[in-house]
């Protein structure tokens, strides 16, 4: 079929002659898509707003010589509270650039699309940290990308892990590792029990329902963790805080 209808994230754009953009959008059912969305820069274009960052919506794709153009936006959302405080555009588009890297052309991304229009939601409209929010994003995106983190036992030897005993974390391997098997490693990050609580309360019953504190939330430790998993530092120092 030439035409396509599906509902679409702008992850990024970037210019393309004077009125145009390509976009790369996070379709659930396409994956990563690339569309031109022509005239898109004019000052009247009906599809302005749906060729900016974050924007959510359903695109109606045209599939023609070689690339995918965008006919027609219905807009659901733009998420326009980020663009007015720094803090929670720096955090919405480093995950929209993880989004960018982990997203395939033609796989189904179901799960990642959703994970990514709760969270943008969050980091918009509600009270929550946007640090936290972030970590949160990661440690689903983790999971639901075949990484859940191992935060009970000793990933090495099996050893389960009591509270007092939770100092560090083998990010290669995925999990907690004890004190013993810890020497010989190399990627292997302090963590506390406080960190490993909170990332097991997300993980059962999400960030909306967390009773824990958000300064907790170990958003730097889960950026590398997540880092390593797609193999690519996101910017220059990825989310270094």
């Amino acid at each position: 079929m030439p035409a396509v209808t599906t509902q679409g994230i702008v992850l990024r754009h970037a210019d393309y002659r004077e009125h145009d953009r390509m976009l790369t959008l996070l379709s659930p059912n396409l994956g990563r898509v690339e569309a031109l969305c022509r005239g898109c820069k004019r000052p009247q274009s009906p599809l302005l707003a749906a060729s900016e960052w974050f924007a959510l919506g359903e695109y109606v794709l045209y599939a023609g010589k070689g690339r995918m153009t965008v006919t027609s936006c219905n807009l659901t959302e733009s998420f326009y509270p980020l663009r007015t405080d720094y803090d929670k555009l720096k955090y919405a588009t480093y995950i929209l650039s993880l989004c960018e890297t982990a997203a395939q052309p033609g796989e189904r991304a179901v799960e990642m699309f959703t994970l990514l229009a709760r969270s943008l939601s969050r980091l918009s409209y509600s009270d929550l940290a946007p640090e936290a929010i972030t970590a949160a994003f990661l440690l689903h995106f983790s999971s639901i990308s075949g990484y859940r983190p191992r935060l009970s036992h000793c990933v090495h030897c099996g050893k389960r892990m009591e509270d007092a005993q939770i100092r560090l974390m083998d990010l290669e391997e995925g999990g907690l590792v004890c004190t013993a098997c810890a020497e010989t490693l190399s990627t292997v990050q302090r963590v506390t029990p406080a960190q490993v609580a909170w990332m097991r309360e997300i993980l059962a019953v999400g960030i909306d329902k967390s009773q824990l504190s958000p300064q907790d939330a170990p958003a730097a430790l889960l950026s590398k963790y997540a880092e390593m998993r797609v193999e690519k530092r996101i910017g220059k120092k990825g989310l270094r805080l």
